[in-house]
């Protein structure tokens, strides 16, 4: 019985400092007037930081100019979309990967189907 009466000053200390920490925390939480994060929706999540708006090189692709086609989207990679032409329309899908020219690939989907 004398072996508890000596811990418990040191239990009682360590339960004290547990204590003072965890209200020291929620002080300065209060005071900065943060709160948790909502959990997010169910659904595919988007990199806010990519929604800037991009310029897509669809590949194979020229005017009657002989230019080749170019897009601008802010639409994230992984996104198809629909080009229409005079007289057809081709899909295409937006990636991720530069071209030297500071914008990025559209690959047709429908091309070599």
């Amino acid at each position: 019985m004398n072996m508890f009466f000596d811990a418990l000053p040191e239990f009682l200390g360590a339960l004290g400092a547990a204590v003072a920490m965890g209200l020291g925390a929620l002080i300065a939480r209060t005071l900065r007037g943060t709160r948790p994060a909502p959990m997010p929706l169910a659904g595919p999540t988007v990199d806010q930081s990519k929604l800037a708006a991009r310029r897509f090189t669809l590949l194979e692709t020229t005017h009657i100019s002989g230019e080749t086609v170019q897009i601008t989207t802010t639409r994230p990679a992984g996104t198809v979309i629909t080009y229409r032409s005079d007289d057809h329309a081709e899909r295409f899908e937006l990636t991720d990967i530069p071209l030297g020219d500071g914008t990025y690939v559209a690959e047709p989907l429908d091309r070599y189907a």
